[in-house]
């Protein structure tokens, strides 16, 4: 709803982007998976391509955590922002993230836009900031989801459950970090506290979603009766 960004003084109408290449000419620096070596990336990488590329046993079904992150580095679509401050100024921060829907949208990658990710990085930030990312993502939220995105947030000690198993908590990562990326039929589970988000899924899956939302909701039915 940009309506909501409005009313926090974004003006979504000027959302300042680049249509011929928007990753060169950008106000946001954006850096490569393939071309980036800064020294604040290497963890985030390293937990990337171990941990969300990787079975986990608590993660409650077969297949890597992530089953796209894989592909999307293979693809090189995955794009990264640092922010080297130690304190995050949240309203300059809202105002750069909802800038990046339409640089989101206006991004090229060869054969891979559904792989397509924006991962803002917080590496000198510490547990006393967390509460803003998390504050961030609840605001922003519904923006992005009736652009049909997600925003996720992930910082040491996410408590946000998997899909499949409640005591499985994927977003705790070493670094704090905002992500965008388009959204996904298995995104259900962090949509059902909210009915118009619901709504936004069947509108964009149809009768898939239908099917994977009933699949879901027998699933905790399940896990309650454990």
């Amino acid at each position: 709803m940009i309506s909501s960004a409005v009313e926090k003084n974004i003006d979504a109408s000027k959302l300042n982007t680049s249509k011929s290449s928007p990753i060169a000419h950008s106000p946001i620096p954006l850096l490569s998976w393939k071309n980036s070596d800064a020294e604040e990336l290497i963890g985030i990488k390293k937990w990337i391509t171990e941990f969300l590329c990787s079975p986990h046993p608590s993660l409650g079904r077969s297949g890597d955590v992530c089953p796209l992150t894989k592909e999307a580095i293979n693809k090189d679509s995955i794009f990264f922002t640092i922010e080297r401050s130690f304190h995050l100024d949240k309203e300059s921060e809202i105002k750069k993230i909802v800038s990046q829907i339409q640089l989101f949208k206006e991004l090229k990658t060869a054969h891979a836009e559904s792989y397509k990710v924006i991962i803002n990085v917080y590496p000198y930030i510490t547990n006393t900031e967390y509460f803003k990312v998390e504050s961030i993502q609840n605001e922003l939220k519904p923006i992005f989801v009736e652009e049909r995105l997600m925003i996720g947030q992930f910082y040491p000690g996410c408590k946000e459950k998997g899909l499949w198993n409640d005591n499985f908590f994927p977003l705790d990562s070493p670094v704090a970090l905002l992500a965008i990326r388009s959204m996904a039929i298995t995104d259900i589970a962090f949509l059902m506290q909210n009915t118009i988000f619901v709504k936004k899924y069947l509108e964009i899956f149809g009768e898939k979603g239908e099917q994977f939302l009933k699949k879901f909701i027998e699933h905790k039915k399940n896990m309650l009766l454990r």
